[in-house]
């Protein structure tokens, strides 16, 4: 590049300029589903050469560069290549595979894996014609080569855009999933842990994906991005399972983890540091939840395009996929009807254990940087930590998705020192939260009870359009200590065996079955009972009510200033259980 640079004066500045412009050709503009797919071809750019991506309502000059809307910067190298199926992308020690090219419309060749590639989704106000360029320069030197030679590097024929639903590429040989294919069926979103999300490994057991994704500015830490996942439709339900795996173009050698030294990370299904793609160690740390609005634009989709009901959408997951999921119910309670989680992380605290000295704060720097030393924030300016805190978020939070859960108290993984404040502070919150834990380690969810391992299917019975109970100081409910593995019951639940069958919510009247049974439980049972999720019938604070339990007569009822019905002290004497009756 520097001989190019050195060309003689008689080529001249101009010359010289075209003759770098001219590494970067034959620029093509695409567009499909709501995104503009641009193409171009590179010949000699430098190893660190880092692209610009340029879009206008006129066609993109020398002269009008300055004005043009930038929609992505630090685009690397051979952006067209498809680092999902190369092993070196995954593990710094891993050999690199043959480069592939991504395959961006079914049934068509690969790109060819050195040349460039940048998916544009269109905005709001974007609609008509467009035309776009794009530039390289070095991180040495920012300006000298954005040079712009109309045809070559920059279109000079409109693409006509407009704002629609986005859609996924599918990559199998099979036909497609069609539109409204699933009409009506529920939505599984499935969370793997923190090993998983690999789909290239020389040694095998890689994870399996049907559909590729490029993502938009606000899903990653710039436009154009991509994600996969994998797409199974049965015949009741869409399942959803992503990989959570981030291209930022460099090893991430600041962490200490060396899992992290390659390319493409995990986020802990959340986010990461903004500046991401330079460096973790910035003296104040913003995270950006980019992979949340990720996976709530692959929920969309599922509802507009599959037909998936939205009253039927659920988050399971574990250990990372666990955490995942707590944390994406209690932040979108409006979405998820409930959720499944496996051994997850509750708050990510520095806090250790004599069973784990891994401390779940720990497993945020990676992805967000030094966050025990330097303060870190999300966009919103509040403190990352307590924003992750899940004691606080299900105190917070009116209607919580009903969460059942598994911890082991030997978790060498996931510390068991958190658990116990996060079962108090649902039990506070009369949320619906259902847990079992044994002493054993990450892998304790396969030693569970058979009518605990079906949690992962009873989350089914939940909808968000579906008044449901909620259960709270339940007696059959097992000690699980102060925090200290040692101490409290080995074995233990909260709120097992519970189910119910919804009789009425209307707005005069609402009637709801308890019941209550599993291997180990002894009657009666007494438990407080909160209503959530009451569809009709909705009294005022302060309005006076008639209550009946079972065959028990009628009593007064006031409703409470927050508006919450909590029938305190429900007694189940049998495996008929009781019906509770509220009416005006």
């Amino acid at each position: 590049m520097r001989k190019i640079l050195g060309l003689s004066a008689l080529a001249g500045t101009v010359l010289s300029a075209q003759l770098l412009a001219a590494t970067v050709t034959d620029i093509q503009a695409v567009y499909r589903h709501g995104q503009v797919f641009l193409t171009w071809q590179e010949k000699d750019l430098p190893a660190a050469a880092e692209l610009s991506v340029f879009s206008s309502e006129q066609p993109i000059t020398q002269d009008n560069l300055a004005g043009a809307q930038v929609l992505a910067t630090r685009v690397h190298k051979s952006s067209a290549r498809d680092w999902w199926q190369d092993p070196a992308a995954f593990a710094k020690d891993a050999e690199a595979a043959a480069p592939a090219g991504y395959v961006i419309a079914p049934g068509t060749a690969p790109l060819d894996p050195h040349s460039g590639l940048h998916v544009h989704t269109v905005t709001v106000g974007e609609d008509g014609p467009r035309h776009y360029a794009v530039t390289w320069s070095t991180p040495e030197d920012q300006g000298a080569l954005r040079t712009i030679v109309p045809g070559v590097n920059s279109t000079t024929r409109p693409c006509v855009v407009r704002t629609e639903q986005v859609q996924p590429i599918w990559q199998k040989d099979s036909p497609a999933p069609q539109q409204d294919c699933a009409r009506g069926k529920a939505l599984i979103l499935s969370l793997h842990g923190r090993g998983g999300g690999v789909t290239a490994r020389s040694e095998g057991g890689v994870s399996s994906t049907d559909c590729l994704w490029f993502k938009s500015a606000e899903q990653g830490w710039r436009e154009g991005l991509s994600g996969k996942f994998a797409l199974r439709i049965t015949g009741d339900a869409v399942i959803i399972s992503p990989m959570d795996r981030e291209w930022v173009n460099r090893p991430v050698l600041e962490s200490p983890d060396s899992r992290d030294h390659c390319p493409a990370i995990n986020t802990w299904w959340y986010g990461y540091n903004e500046n991401i793609a330079v460096s973790t160690r910035t003296e104040r740390i913003v995270v950006r939840d980019v992979t949340h609005q990720y996976l709530l634009a692959l929920i969309q989709w599922a509802q507009n395009w599959l037909g998936t009901d939205p009253q039927q959408t659920y988050v399971s997951g574990g250990s990372m996929g666990g955490s995942g999921a707590i944390t994406l119910a209690l932040k979108y309670p409006q979405l998820f009807a409930a959720a499944y989680a496996q051994v997850p992380v509750y708050a990510y605290t520095w806090e250790g254990c004599s069973t784990s000295k891994s401390l779940t704060a720990a497993r945020l720097v990676c992805n967000c940087g030094p966050i025990k030393d330097t303060p870190a924030f999300t966009t919103a300016g509040k403190d990352l930590l307590q924003a992750l805190d899940n004691r606080l978020n299900i105190a917070a939070a009116h209607d919580t998705p009903p969460i059942f859960a598994t911890n082991g108290r030997k978790d060498g993984s996931i510390p068991w020192v958190n658990n116990p404040s996060f079962y108090q502070a649902a039990n506070a919150a009369r949320q619906a939260f259902a847990v079992f834990w044994n002493d054993g380690d990450h892998g304790m969810s396969s030693q569970a009870p058979d009518d605990v391992k079906a949690w992962s299917q009873l989350i089914r019975r939940y909808r968000l359009d579906r008044s449901y109970p909620a259960f709270s100081n339940c007696s059959d409910g097992r000690q699980f200590g102060n925090g200290d593995p040692t101490d409290g019951d080995r074995i233990g639940w909260i709120n097992r065996g519970f189910s119910w069958e919804l009789l009425r919510d209307s707005p005069a009247n609402y009637a709801i079955a308890i019941k209550v049974a599993h291997p180990e439980l002894s009657y009666p049972v007494q438990v407080d009972v909160t209503l959530r999720r009451r569809q009709a019938f909705k009294p005022a604070a302060g309005d006076k009510l008639q209550l009946k339990l079972g065959d028990n007569a009628t009593t007064p009822y006031t409703v409470p200033a927050d508006g919450i019905l909590t029938i305190p002290a429900v007694s189940i004497a049998s495996p008929e259980g009781v019906v509770i009756e509220l009416s005006r």
